[in-house]
């Protein structure tokens, strides 16, 4: 099957693939490959929308994911990849009309964190960040429900982006069609979209910070993550994310934060980021 009969971000997941596998003996490699397309062309349809097929491809895993079962990226003492976060239980909720008229009449360059000049009230100096106003990922759209819950959480986030890092503009298109059983609009989606957005920049400039050698963002930037938790975003029942990422941080391991980046930024439709 040609690509122009699969999904682009498929497409896109194959050539990543396909870069990533030079090290794998060739009969190996086309074995692998050919198990990912059928498997990848199968889940992921053609006509699937950017954002059905970004949330299979993330739970599939990234190539770096994959080529590591094959010994590819793996380096003796590394952590195992960390278990997948369980996201966090997005009620059905009736989306108000009234509610959202209401958010109508806000200016979105406020709920972006402008100051009263225009200006950006988060850093806007520093280092160039995979979290920005145009990242690598589905299009993205700026009206619906989803997008002015991305808003609204934005201006809710308790701390801000780090130097250099901005929000991405609108969401990724087709939050607004997911619906419950009883056909009602789900709700959060774009909030979601907002705090791992935010926890996407942090972990890499925590890394950044450590490939600099640059211990002052590193500690503020472990600061930032540390508190992560606390925020209660996602259930994290088992204390995964803490153990196998955020824990090992303090002995400067940084493998766990490595290996979970990719998983993080693909959650907020920030795609083919890879750890420093």
């Amino acid at each position: 099957m040609n690509s122009a009969a699969e999904h682009p971000l498929v497409t896109a997941y194959l050539r990543e693939f396909d870069v990533s596998s030079a090290p794998l003996p060739a009969p190996r490699r086309l074995e692998l490959r050919e198990e990912i397309a059928n498997h990848l062309r199968e889940t992921v349809p053609p006509e699937s929308s950017d954002l059905e097929a970004m949330h299979s491809i993330a739970a599939f895993g990234s190539p770096a994911e994959i080529l590591g079962q094959e010994g590819v990226t793996e380096r003796a003492g590394e952590p195992q990849t960390p278990p997948r976060r369980t996201a966090l239980v997005l009620g059905a909720l009736v989306i108000v009309a009234a509610g959202l008229a209401a958010w109508m009449f806000l200016s979105p360059s406020a709920l972006l964190g402008e100051g009263p000049d225009g200006e950006p009230t988060q850093p806007a100096a520093g280092p160039a960040s995979v979290v920005n106003e145009n990242p690598t990922g589905p299009e993205r759209v700026t009206e619906g429900t989803a997008y002015f819950e991305y808003l609204a959480a934005i201006e809710a986030m308790p701390e801000p982006l780090p130097a250099g890092a901005a929000y991405p503009t609108g969401v990724p298109a087709g939050l607004d069609s997911g619906q419950t059983d009883d056909g009602l609009l789900q709700s959060g989606a774009g909030a979601t979209v907002a705090h791992f957005s935010w926890l996407c920049a942090w972990e890499a400039e925590y890394l950044n910070a450590a490939a600099a050698d640059d211990a002052e963002r590193q500690v503020a930037a472990e600061t930032m993550l540390t508190q992560w938790p606390s925020y209660g975003f996602v259930a994290d029942l088992d204390g995964g994310w803490a153990t196998s990422v955020l824990e090992p941080l303090s002995f400067g391991d940084v493998a766990g934060l490595q290996k979970d980046l990719p998983q993080t930024c693909s959650q907020a439709g920030i795609l083919n980021v890879t750890a420093p």
